[in-house]
This record gives C-alpha cells, sequence and structure tokens, in this order.
C-alpha cells in the first residue's frame, strides 16, 4: 500500500477556471455598475437643469430667523410690563380699559374681604 495524494478526483485546472470566471464575473459587475451610475448621474443633470414656472420668492417667507434673539425677548417683556403696569384702554367705545396688575390685585383683595 503506497501513500500519496489522490489524483482522480478533482483536476486542478478546474480551480483555475473557476478563478479566471469569477474575475470576469467581478469585472463584468464593475462595468455595469459603472454604466448605472453614469445613467443615474445623467438623468439628475437633466432634471437640474429643467427650468420651472414659478419663480423664487423674493423675500424669505414667515417665520424668519431671529438676529438676536435675547433682544426681542427683553423687548417683549419690557413691552408686557409697560401694559401690565399701565391704565389704557382696550375699547373706548365700549368703555373698556385696563388698570395696572398690583391695583386689579388691590381691588379683588379688597371685595374679597367684604
Amino acid at each position: 500500500m503506497s501513500r500519496g495524494h489522490e489524483t482522480s478526483d478533482m483536476n486542478p485546472k478546474y480551480i483555475l477556471y473557476f478563478a479566471g470566471g469569477l474575475v470576469i464575473v467581478a469585472i463584468m459587475v464593475q462595468v455595469a455598475l459603472w454604466w448605472m451610475f453614469n445613467r443615474f448621474e445623467q438623468a439628475q443633470a437633466r432634471r437640474e437643469i429643467q427650468p420651472t414656472l414659478v419663480e423664487a420668492p423674493k423675500r424669505v417667507p414667515e417665520p424668519r430667523l431671529q438676529v438676536s434673539p435675547q433682544d426681542d425677548l427683553q423687548e417683549l417683556l419690557r413691552q408686557e410690563n409697560q401694559i401690565l403696569g399701565t391704565y389704557g384702554w382696550i375699547d373706548r367705545g365700549t368703555g373698556k380699559a385696563r388698570i395696572p396688575i398690583d391695583r386689579a390685585m388691590q381691588l379683588f383683595l379688597e371685595k374679597e374681604k367684604k
């Protein structure tokens, strides 16, 4: 009984055929991908070139970004304090007026004590 390797199961040239076929398929896939992405790029370029019927707005629509939010908040608080701390008309025709918040709280407490 002689020891050695089996020579009848597979011929090594089939491994080379398989490797060559794998390389050919890989090249074909790369070419197909290149062609597909090239077509997508051309289609996107055609879409971007097409003119639109709607004109771009000349001014940015509302809401706009605040340039200085801290200053805007301070201005809002100042306006609210002005309204809450002074007398003024709400509707002169019907006789509705506003009074300062401190005075309104005093009147409410006096009314509750009675």
